[in-house]
């Protein structure tokens, strides 16, 4: 049994919104006390963390890290099936590589967990995952094994269609598949007891995502949903959430030139929840942080910002009664800062996942020690 306490830290708290000094308690992997911040503490292994800010591990809520190896060419991309029937049989998870290079970014940026969604570039995905950012194997590292299907609309499947089959390939087309491959799913499962998510960007094809989910009755979640704010509609239910973002990214191709960090603002005027996500490597996952502050500087408030961060994100991926919070019996996921969590200037010193230690400022590959 390995105890560390993090003495007097300013802790975050998801409740008030604020910070106030703590003293944390860490018991193999898990919380197991917070105390007044003038504790002191009786352990074998104590951490001052009076000039620090302490949150929980930041959660990136659509992610290819470790199915798109950092620096590797296409023979470390396992984030796309070109054959396509019944992709929904397929788990991310046995395509996740746990030494990618960008679990050590991920780790030395805050991030501790990801929900691993497969590429765009598949209108049918793989059944989803969601993992902790560090872990000899990938068995060691999953908080949810079996999350939710993904769907992916818009131009960028078109384009991959278009380069295998030398064929054309319309929205109605892409939709058709969409529904095939939810009346497969039909055959074996409750739908009403699965969760969906669904890419895209423009108006028109988030307004055919909200149609097919009325048609089936499934609780889904946009993801990007760039143009959302373009629909007028009344009669439109707002999904489950939006995995929002990366809005730090190049405007490529014309599905993106309405990016604007203002649709965090949008979001929660409308109160819609939403999440944020950096979907790596399309945006680092070192820059999750950075989104966060986006929002921070087009008006949403840091409480929002910091919960969609993590206890929200958490709640949203289902595994909130593991990690994505302060609080006893959760998993030690927790990351020490040297300044507020929102400041650009603020970096990541040290990284907890599961109460073991695994990046230290200054430490050179210190996540796999």
């Amino acid at each position: 049994m390995t105890e560390t306490a993090i003495r007097n830290i300013n802790t975050y708290s998801s409740e008030s919104g604020s910070f106030s000094k703590k003293t944390i308690i860490i018991k193999d992997e898990k919380i197991d006390a917070i105390l007044p911040g003038n504790h002191i503490p009786n352990h074998t292994s104590v951490i001052n963390g009076s000039d620090l800010f302490l949150t929980p591990g930041f959660i990136d809520t659509c992610s290819q890290i470790g199915l798109i190896e950092k620096g590797i060419r296409w023979e470390g991309n396992d984030s796309l099936e070109p054959d396509e029937t019944k992709s929904e049989k397929l788990h991310v998870l046995d395509g996740i590589y746990p030494f990618d290079k960008a679990f050590n970014d991920a780790v030395s940026s805050g991030v501790t967990a990801a929900h691993i969604v497969s590429s765009a570039k598949s209108i049918v995905g793989a059944r989803t995952a969601v993992i902790h950012t560090h872990g000899p194997t990938v068995e060691d590292m999953v908080l949810h094994k079996k999350l939710g299907y993904s769907y992916s609309m818009g131009d960028v499947p078109k384009s991959i269609f278009w380069e295998r089959t030398g064929t054309p390939l319309t929205r109605m087309g892409i939709a058709h598949k969409i529904r095939k491959s939810l009346t497969n799913l039909q055959k074996e499962k409750n739908l009403k007891e699965e969760l969906f998510f669904i890419r895209c960007h423009r108006a028109d094809d988030i307004a055919t995502a909200y149609r097919i989910a009325d048609e089936f009755g499934i609780d889904f979640v946009l993801v990007h949903a760039t143009e959302h704010r373009k629909l007028k509609n009344p009669i439109l239910n707002y999904p489950k959430a939006i995995v929002a973002g990366p809005y730090f990214q190049p405007i490529e191709r014309a599905e993106l030139k309405n990016l604007d960090p203002a649709d965090y603002y949008f979001f929660y005027k409308q109160a819609i929840n939403y999440t944020f996500s950096t979907d790596h490597p399309t945006n680092s996952v070192t820059h999750l942080q950075l989104e966060g502050s986006l929002a921070v500087k087009n008006g949403v408030p840091e409480q929002q910002v910091l919960n969609a961060l993590t206890k929200d994100a958490a709640k949203l991926l289902n595994i909130e009664h593991k990690t994505g919070d302060i609080q006893e019996g959760l998993f030690a996921d927790l990351v020490l800062w040297n300044g507020h969590p929102l400041s650009l200037t603020s970096r990541a010193v040290r990284t907890f996942i599961k109460g073991k230690e695994v990046y230290r400022e200054g430490e050179k590959n210190a996540s796999y020690i």
